[in-house]
């Protein structure tokens, strides 16, 4: 995806193509340096003292004021009308994509063609659909590896918005405008490392969202002063909505952290179940032989009860 830009200062011309980033980059160096010299070399050529001051340098405030209101009309748009343009063919543009890197071409789809910069898991399940793409298992997931390599971060106008949105950093957007179609293999090898890491990480809550929990008819999650407190309410409004009544570590985790966000660890999720055993029923977990997976008895339940009506008094 390139970006081209072009301007004419007097006689002398400006053009570039490429990243926002490199377009900006070749600009200062055409402002700061090519352009004082060329200026030079056709006052020289002329012999004329005056045609300096004509064209644009910096001894005369009026012409300066001329060149920098060109500066400030410059701009950059994509190189391609996205308007008759379907998710299918963009993406298709770029070869055979990696689950993440189909999401961040979708996220810089969605956000040129309709200036929609937010997403969240659910936009993202929504691009699989555009795009008739098999659909994804763990978008959560997905977001949350995108986030950690610095290519989306979490959108400072959607703080309290649930699911948690995103949006594409700087180098999110220039990782898409200078992608290179990648080798089968390399796409293939990609794939296989991230069923592996769903294998481990995978939750049969993945595709909730805060939304499906109906969290306005009980008390505020994330206001609750420990973790223990937050943990029980969670698996306490999903068991009563009818989500779901097992719960592995994978699972808390994901609904704390994925679905709420908020901070959590299997560490402490594990101490919860373990120091709190006459809460729970407890059994294998039927996909992890070395794991175990929870159900809440009366115990829990009277726990989070006790926390809802304590609000509602």
């Amino acid at each position: 995806m390139q970006n081209r830009v072009k301007f004419k200062i007097g006689e002398i011309e400006f053009e570039a193509e490429g990243s926002a980033e490199t377009i900006e980059r070749e600009r200062a160096v055409f402002m700061n340096k090519l352009l004082p010299a060329a200026v030079d070399a056709i006052v020289r050529t002329r012999g004329e003292r005056q045609t300096k001051s004509n064209i644009g340098v910096v001894e005369q405030p009026a012409t300066l004021l001329e060149i920098e209101n060109k500066e400030d009309s410059y701009s950059i748009s994509p190189a391609k009308d996205l308007s008759r343009t379907s998710l299918v063919s963009y993406s298709n543009g770029f070869g055979k994509l990696t689950e993440q890197d189909f999401v961040l071409i979708a996220a810089y789809y969605e956000e040129n063609k309709n200036g929609i910069k937010s997403f969240s898991s659910e936009n993202v399940k929504q691009y699989y659909s555009n795009a008739r793409r098999k659909k994804y298992s763990n978008n959560s997931q997905l977001l949350n590896d995108l986030a950690q390599k610095g290519l989306i971060m979490d959108d400072s106008n959607a703080e309290k918005a649930h699911p948690k949105h995103y949006v594409l950093t700087s180098e999110g957007l220039e990782y898409v405008e200078s992608y290179q179609p990648k080798e089968d293999s390399e796409v293939k090898s990609k794939a296989t490392r991230q069923r592996k890491k769903l294998d481990r990480k995978s939750s049969t809550y993945a595709s909730l969202s805060a939304d499906d929990l109906k969290l306005k008819n009980y008390p505020e999650i994330k206001n609750q002063k420990t973790f223990k407190e937050k943990m029980i309410l969670t698996l306490y409004i999903v068991t009563v909505e009818g989500k779901g009544e097992w719960f592995s570590n994978a699972d808390v985790q994901c609904l704390m952290t994925d679905i709420l966000g908020l901070s959590s660890s299997e560490k402490i999720i594990s101490n919860i179940f373990y120091k709190n055993k006459s809460w729970f029923k407890s059994e294998q977990d039927p996909t992890n032989k070395k794991a175990y997976t929870h159900k809440l008895l009366q115990g829990a339940k009277d726990f989070a009860q006790s926390i809802i009506e304590s609000v509602e008094k």
